[in-house]
């Protein structure tokens, strides 16, 4: 596999203009002629897509069935014609995604991947493992926050006294050690489940979102910890903070997940 022995790298492409936290509205269409697969559309925030030797592109094949069968993944090469890299993004995390049209972009129909419909329940699957990986990112800015503002409390001195004795500090402090505590055995319980083949799907939603809402507060208090020096690039609290924020939008909006959790909730326990 090219990819995992580091020969290639792949873009993820589904999300678009009008289809991001709602990717079942999505409109680049793949449409079957022969032996071929015609792509049309747009899709945006696409990371990688600049450098990227294929796509891994989500698309419609059967508008009527919609996300119950009726979207697919088709693996489409990077120089393929028809592909064109209209934009650079550039983001506050510094990461650069793609806005990428798809005009015309024929590719053999044995690209795709699984079966014909099959790209719906694939996508929200890798998608669900990558809410994982964002608390472990949210458990390791909040522990790194915690240190750096424990550190400089313990040695920055204003009005005859540490930042260390005044409880408001002490505060932020305690509040992103009890957020650790809370993140860190539900992120390990989830990825056991992982390990052994369960169904992490709510797992991961809350992992997502505790990670990136509590990844954020903790910056946030670090950087308010630090005063004017926090705000600044000697520190890499600045980059914490707009990572963080970055998170609670990117890979499914806090919104989208609560939307979520709550139907899982009101099932579960109405």
């Amino acid at each position: 596999w090219p990819i995992i022995r580091g020969e290639q790298t792949a873009a993820f492409a589904q999300t678009e203009p009008d289809a991001g936290g709602d990717p079942a509205s999505m409109r680049t269409t793949a449409v079957r002629d022969g032996d071929e697969y015609v792509i049309n559309g747009m899709k945006r925030f696409i990371t990688g897509a600049d450098t990227a030797d294929f796509f891994q592109v989500i698309c419609v094949t059967d508008r009527e069935k919609g996300a119950r069968g009726g979207i697919s993944c088709i693996l489409v090469d990077g120089d393929t014609p028809g592909i064109e890299i209209l934009r650079r993004q550039e983001t506050m995390m510094d990461d650069r995604p793609c806005e990428v049209s798809f005009t015309d972009v024929r590719v053999p129909v044995e690209n795709i991947v699984g079966q014909e419909g099959d790209g719906f329940r694939m996508a929200q699957a890798w998608i669900t493992s990558g809410r994982m990986r964002h608390g472990a990112i949210g458990l390791g800015t909040m522990e790194r926050c915690l240190e750096l503002g424990a550190s400089y409390a313990n040695q920055r001195e204003t009005f005859g006294a540490k930042l260390a004795d005044r409880q408001s500090v002490q505060w932020m402090l305690v509040d992103t050690y009890a957020d650790i505590n809370m993140l860190r055995p539900m992120l390990y319980q989830t990825a056991a489940k992982y390990d052994s083949g369960e169904d992490i799907r709510w797992n991961s939603y809350m992992c997502k979102y505790l990670g990136d809402r509590k990844g954020f507060e903790a910056a946030d208090r670090c950087m308010q910890i630090h005063g004017g020096i926090g705000l600044t690039t000697d520190l890499p609290i600045e980059k914490f903070w707009r990572d963080a924020r970055s998170f609670i939008i990117t890979e499914g909006p806090e919104e989208i997940l609560k939307m979520s959790l709550a139907r899982h909730v009101l099932r579960e326990y109405g």
